[in-house]
């Protein structure tokens, strides 16, 4: 049994204060039950290898709202680096057999896919000679009756160009008008630290969550039904459909990270991202 070290500590008390047990943990960041057990203990000799020590550390950090980068900081003697790992003498070499093997391999099929690849490309050539024979071999009458049809096509198209722009600018103007963002009045009541309070006003609460990297995410009501509660991770998008409550507590773990929309319109955050990375936003919603 290996005793807390004072970065887990830190880790236990901050998922302790959320009211989350490591069942919910895993569920949360995927990270196996036992991985994260020892990254509390500071067991991380049991871990895939370095990178994944610090990869492991930087979720379960995120995922109970702490600031990952400041903790490798501050338990910088703690933590491994993670460098370039050499694979073991007896595991290059069962991979080199293993190459060995496989380009032979390759070289027995080879001869297969050559032949093969003769085929098809003969079948192709005589393809096109028949189908060039049949064009030529076409009867006059029929040539000019085909000729006919497209010259009539021809002149049915340059005869609707004005009714073609016009359908083209009835879409232009409906694409337009779907495009326009729902209206909202967005004011900031009152902040206090990583807290703010929001009051919105508009026919409906729309809101849009995008990330451009790792962030923690919560939604829920004034109820506390939440309606997200996770992970998000690179280039991923949430939309959530709040018109029926009246007050909605939105949660982002890595505001650096998130791109927050309300009806359509970029959410500035209350407070300066810089000074807190975390922000717990409170939106009280006035339906018009």
């Amino acid at each position: 049994m290996f005793p807390l070290t004072e970065l887990g500590k830190r880790l236990k008390e901050a998922r302790e204060q959320r009211h989350m047990s490591l069942d919910d943990l895993q569920e949360i960041t995927k990270i196996q039950k036992r991985y994260l057990i020892a990254i509390e203990q500071g067991n991380y000799v049991i871990m895939p290898g370095k990178f994944y020590v610090r990869a492991f550390i930087r979720q379960y950090a995120e995922a109970v709202g702490l600031d990952a980068d400041e903790l490798f900081e501050q338990y910088a003697n703690e933590i491994p680096n993670a460098q370039q790992e050499e694979l073991p003498g007896e595991l290059s070499r069962v991979k080199s057999r293993q190459l060995s093997e496989q380009g032979a391999k390759v070289l027995d099929v080879l001869p297969k896919i050559l032949i093969g690849t003769l085929v098809i490309g003969v079948a192709v050539v005589l393809w096109f000679f028949f189908q060039n024979r049949t064009v030529n071999e076409k009867p006059q009458e029929q040539v000019i009756n085909e000729k006919t049809e497209f010259e009539q096509s021809e002149q049915a198209n340059e005869q609707q160009p004005e009714k073609q722009s016009e359908q083209q600018s009835e879409n232009e103007g409906e694409n337009e008008q779907q495009e326009q963002p729902l209206e909202a009045t967005v004011k900031v009541i009152e902040t206090n630290g990583r807290r703010s309070t929001l009051e919105v006003t508009g026919e409906q609460l729309i809101i849009d969550i995008a990330t451009k990297g790792d962030a923690w995410i919560e939604v829920k009501n004034g109820k506390g039904k939440a309606f997200a509660r996770k992970m998000m991770y690179a280039n991923q998008s949430e939309t959530f459909d709040l018109t029926n409550e009246t007050e909605v507590l939105l949660v982002i773990g890595q505001t650096l990270n998130a791109e927050v929309k309300i009806n359509g319109q970029t959410l500035q955050y209350p407070v300066n991202p810089n000074d807190h990375v975390r922000q717990d936003i409170t939106i009280i919603y006035k339906k018009q």
